[in-house]
């Protein structure tokens, strides 16, 4: 795995070659020759628990009983939080010092597509050179009339609209023309969709760079480990998506081929063309290949993978760091100061594609990318990328035991000290709710 940062050692514990190591120190007199001293049987530590209540991917059940952690739900005591969806304030208030949860809040700045778009658009504003990567998006209907303008001028430009929170390919339309582009507003949100459809027009690339004829896009996935300071981990390994039919430059009578345009897996898992990967080890074969799959292949055929990755890794890292200052205010704004600044974490999937100098342009960002694994190659990739994550976030056994004797002492202190009398406690209990 690659990491743009490196993650800090836990509290209180050395590191070496980057295992926890668990230092402790015995002091006493010395111990009479003739007395075997009693050895104080070690209490098992209890598993790790996590919740996996709103997780519907069985991959997550797959690596939790590998580690041999218990799954648990709302209403018991958990350690980790795993959830397909964004998650509340009230639910990151709630959390104690042993829990962390997978996402942040605020990071749909960047995953929904028109605050993706608003986003970008301010730092290209302000550092054009730097924040060059998105294509030109117009958010509508807000920018409707700028965005038909484009289709005035005799060069004929081609734009793919999307639904503002869609996925998976749905709703998805290419327009060479106003009309075209009204009759895709209209299909997405109806008879007045060009009035309320939440929809961006995003700038279609039309020269990609192409394997044997066909078109791809990159899956590449990033941790966001903690927000403040900003500590991104970008996985060396991902997906590279095909397209199902060779590709042609857009014209107005394959516009409606969603298999020549939309790399997404499930636009194009149903076309006959589709060749799924049986083998992991056979990386680059079939329709969808792993990146490190896509290196052999380029470095074979004398690309500069190493150039283009860095590239990659570079937009990933200014896309991230155009939402830092919200990330770092939402985060603080719910937990307290003495907080470690590593309750929240965010496995981010990015959609990459390469036009034919390799240049990488972004297309979007995912908050909850797809764990299916449907052939072996996704069960490799995203197994891995499970098991790395959690490596990561340092779910300490040991920490987690001695926080709450700490916390269970302070609660008995309370009680027959009166300490803390009028005191808010901690608040949530186990953190349920919201989300």
């Amino acid at each position: 795995m690659a990491a743009a940062t490196d993650a800090p050692p836990a509290s209180g514990a050395d590191t070496e070659g980057g295992v926890h190591v668990d230092v402790r120190t015995t002091t006493g007199g010395p111990v009479a020759p003739t007395v075997a001293p009693k050895r104080k049987r070690k209490r098992k530590l209890q598993p790790i628990a996590v919740n996996l209540t709103n997780c519907k991917y069985d991959l997550l059940r797959i690596v939790q009983k590998k580690l041999g952690w218990k799954e648990v739900g709302d209403d018991e005591d958990w350690q980790l939080y795993w959830t397909d969806t964004s998650v509340s304030i009230e639910r990151i208030m709630r959390l104690k010092s042993t829990q962390k949860i997978n996402h942040f809040t605020g990071m749909l700045e960047i995953c929904r597509k028109k605050q993706l778009a608003k986003n970008l658009g301010r730092m290209s504003a302000l550092f054009p050179d730097e924040f060059a990567f998105a294509p030109k998006t117009f958010a509508l209907p807000v920018e409707l009339t700028e965005f038909l303008d484009q289709f005035r001028g005799k060069k004929k430009r081609t734009f793919i609209l999307k639904p503002d929170a869609g996925c998976q390919g749905k709703g998805i339309a290419l327009a060479q023309s106003a009309e075209q582009a009204m009759k895709a507003l209209e299909d997405i949100g109806g008879e007045d969709g060009y009035k309320t459809a939440p929809v961006v027009a995003q700038r279609y690339l039309t020269k990609p760079f192409l394997i044997d004829g066909f078109k791809f896009d990159l899956r590449i996935y990033a941790l966001v480990l903690s927000c403040d300071p900003l500590r991104i981990h970008v996985f060396n390994d991902g997906l590279a998506r095909f397209c199902t039919e060779k590709y042609e430059p857009p014209k107005s009578h394959n516009l409606k081929d969603v298999c020549m345009h939309l790399t997404n897996y499930a636009v194009n898992k149903h076309n006959e063309n589709f060749v799924f990967n049986e083998d992991a080890a056979a990386s680059d074969e079939g329709s969808k290949w792993s990146i490190q799959g896509l290196k052999e292949w380029m470095e074979t055929h004398g690309h500069d993978f190493a150039k283009m990755w860095a590239d990659c890794v570079d937009v990933i890292v200014k896309t991230v760091i155009s939402i830092q200052p919200v990330l770092a205010h939402n985060y603080h704004s719910v937990l307290p100061p003495e907080n470690d600044g590593y309750s929240c974490f965010e496995i981010l999937g990015l959609d990459v594609m390469m036009d034919t100098e390799l240049r990488p342009w972004l297309i979007e960002v995912n908050h909850s990318p797809s764990f299916t694994v449907d052939t072996p190659l996704d069960l490799s990739i995203k197994e891995d990328l499970i098991s790395d994550t959690i490596q990561l976030v340092r779910i300490d056994p040991k920490a987690i035991k001695r926080a709450q004797a700490g916390e269970k002492a302070e609660a008995q202190s309370r009680l027959f000290g009166g300490g803390g009398a009028g005191g808010g406690g901690s608040g949530g209990g186990n953190g349920g709710g919201g989300g």
